[in-house]
Formats: structure tokens, sequence, C-alpha cells
């Protein structure tokens, strides 16, 4: 598994362009902000997962419902600026207003498309609003934790451009784990305007959850588990202006797709890995 350190040395190309849109002070500034994360998450426990897509790895362990499993999926594609360093706030907020003792900050694996069998239907909506207002805290937060611990005031993205929401009331049912009961839901994709209306109108609400003090609140928190996992580091980060100096690598043609396709880039996305072969995978 890579480590922060590898991931920034290794990185290739991204969608955005990053390396040349940002300067050198702003990409330097957003690198001590991923050490600073990193080193949060990994003082309350949790395993931060660099590999590109690795989304993918944490869906088998939430298809396995592990409740030992701290591992993070923060990384979606090569953009290590705008993308990784949203993710990763992301994530912060979500473990700062959460129960760090346990996995997924003690959000359900479950969620939120299907919910425990021992919920009756007509409290499906009850029982996933706490979730959905969770996950939309964590998402219009990322702006708003980016200029008030790290003065970030370019655009910063997370894996998706709207929340991922479990809204009852639709005629979208997947597959969910043992224990759980798909919840027939408006799915972002084919039921795009009742999804993104809801979405819009919860985000509106969760940005008003943060206040002066619960952004302080947030901060010390997370400053408190940055002590506690710099300490820890698996070893020494190099300076931040060394890695912003650092040109990302053109995907070379034999070597692996950073699709996720397991293929080398000439069997696979070809001259455009790099690019748009490597933006955020925008399945459920």
């Amino acid at each position: 598994m890579l480590n922060l350190a590898d991931a920034l040395v290794s990185a290739r190309p991204c969608p955005c362009d990053c390396h040349a849109n940002l300067g050198a002070v702003d990409r330097a500034r957003g690198i001590a902000a991923l050490y600073h994360c990193d080193d949060a998450l990994r003082g309350w426990g949790y395993s931060p997962i660099y590999e590109v897509h690795g989304d993918l790895l944490w869906r088998e362990a939430q298809k396995r419902n592990d409740p030992s499993y701290f591992g993070v999926a923060v990384r979606f594609g090569e953009c290590i600026y705008r993308r990784l360093l949203g993710s990763m706030l992301h994530e912060l907020i979500h473990a700062a207003v959460g129960d760090r003792t346990k996995a997924n900050y003690g959000v359900p694996f479950g969620l939120p498309y299907g919910v425990p069998e021992s919920i009756p239907p007509s409290d499906e909506e009850a029982y996933l609003a706490p979730f959905n207002f969770g996950e939309a805290r964590a998402f219009v937060g990322v702006w708003i934790l980016g200029r008030a611990m790290f003065q970030i005031d370019w655009d910063l993205r997370t894996a998706r451009d709207v929340g991922t929401y479990g809204f009852v009331g639709g005629n979208a049912l997947i597959s969910v784990i043992r224990g759980f009961r798909p919840v027939a839901h408006i799915d972002r994709n084919h039921h795009t305007e009742r999804y993104y209306a809801r979405a819009r109108k919860l985000e509106t609400e969760a940005r008003d959850w943060f206040t002066a003090e619960s952004v302080k609140q947030i901060i010390a928190l997370v400053g408190e588990a940055a002590t506690k996992g710099r300490a820890s580091r698996p070893k020494k980060w190099p300076e931040p202006e060394a890695i912003a100096r650092l040109v990302p690598k053109k995907v070379g043609r034999n070597e692996q797709c950073p699709c996720g396709s397991n293929k080398k880039v000439k069997q696979c996305c070809g001259d455009s890995a790099g690019s748009t072969a490597t933006a955020p995978q925008m399945a459920r």
C-alpha cells in the first residue's frame, strides 16, 4: 500500500492540470495541508488509501461488512491537489463529527442504499436522515474548512459533484450487504432533477451548520489528532516545496493503466491515460 509521500512523488498528470494551473506557493500550501490531513487520519487510527481508485478497495471491505476495517479511500484518480485534498477534508469532517472508535466513523457499511433489516419500511427515511445530513455537511464543508484551516481559496473538489445520499421515494434498488434491506431510492442518474433538487436543499441546510464555533472545534480536533499522527509517520516526508516542484510524469505505454483495469496503457486507455481516463469514477 502506498503512503502519502510515495503517492505524491509518483504522481502523474491529472485531468485538471493542477501543476500548471496552480502556482508554486499554492502547490506547496496544498502539500502541507495534505500532510496535516494524513497525520490527523492516522492519529485517529485510520489508514488512508492512496492507490489510484482506492474506492474499489474500500468497496470490497464494505461488502465484507468488516467492523475492524479502518481503511479510508481518499484518492480518486491522479489529481493530488484539488481532488485529493478535497477528499481528505471530506473525510476529516466525517471523522471529526463521527464515532472515531469505529470503522467508517460509525456509519454502517450498508448505507445509504440499504437499511438494517430490523428497521420498518415506514422508518427508512428517518433512519437515513442523520446520515444524509452528515454527508451533506462533509460535502459542503470541504471548501469552508480548506479556507479556515489552510487559507486555500482555490477550487477544491470531492469525488463527485454532489453528495451521495439515500433519498427514499424512488424506484431504484441495488443489492446491499447481508443484514440490510435495499431501499427504493431516488437515483442520481435516472432521477437527476429530483435528486439534485433535494441534494442542493440539504446542502444549503448543512452549510448553515458551519458556524465560527463549529469550525473552530473541528480545527482543534484535527490539530490534536495530527500531532499524534505526525509522531508516527512511517518516514520523514519531503518538504512541501520539494514536492511542489516535481513535474508529473506522463504514463508510459507499458505501465499499468491508471483507470484501474489492470491492463497496460497501450492495451487500454492509450494516449488518454493520465487525463480523462483518470477522472474520478461517477459510479454509485
